[in-house]
């Protein structure tokens, strides 16, 4: 296999992590949503590496083009989609009232794990920029009391409720 054959077979290793953020994002809308937006940002990402439109350098650079893919499709195909229902729990609510980008976001950097810096770039923004997103978001969601508690005395923080989601 060439070096393109393997980048494209390894980002189907990304696709359990793509899902979880993609049902994430989509914030209660439903978890065939998210499974079609993760399909076809996969799908993009791969085509675009074959017809050499895009060269990632390795499969970490492969892995943040199709989390911007799915990134991309999610805002097109969430903006009508319907909000949770009542029997999500608050967490679900918190992140629905949030706007997209601060979202996308909090997701990346919270629940995926990505740094400021590659998170701004799947997002399509300057990192300042990015970083301000971050900021309201976490502080919506601090308002809503959606923030984990304070740290016992000597003990360890309190883990955070974005961290679990199936």
């Amino acid at each position: 296999m060439g070096r393109r054959a393997d980048i494209v077979a390894g980002l189907g290793g990304a696709t359990p992590a793509l899902r979880r953020y993609a049902r994430a994002l989509c914030a209660g809308a439903g978890p065939a949503i998210a499974d079609d937006l993760v399909q076809s940002a996969l799908q993009s990402v791969g085509a675009r590496i074959r017809a050499r439109e895009l060269r990632p350098a390795d499969l970490a650079e492969a892995r943040i083009e199709a989390y911007a893919a799915l990134v991309g499709l999610a805002q097109k195909k969430l903006a009508n989609a319907p909000g949770p229902a009542s029997r999500h729990p608050p967490v679900v609510h918190g992140l629905a009232s949030l706007c997209f980008d601060e979202r996308a976001m909090l997701l990346l950097v919270s629940l995926e794990g990505f740094g400021y810096d590659a998170a701004a770039r799947i997002v399509g923004a300057n990192r300042e920029t990015a970083l301000a997103r971050l900021m309201r978001a976490r502080g919506a969601l601090g308002a809503e009391g959606l923030r984990p508690v304070a740290p016992l005395e000597g003990g360890r923080r309190a883990a955070s409720h974005l961290r679990v989601v199936k």
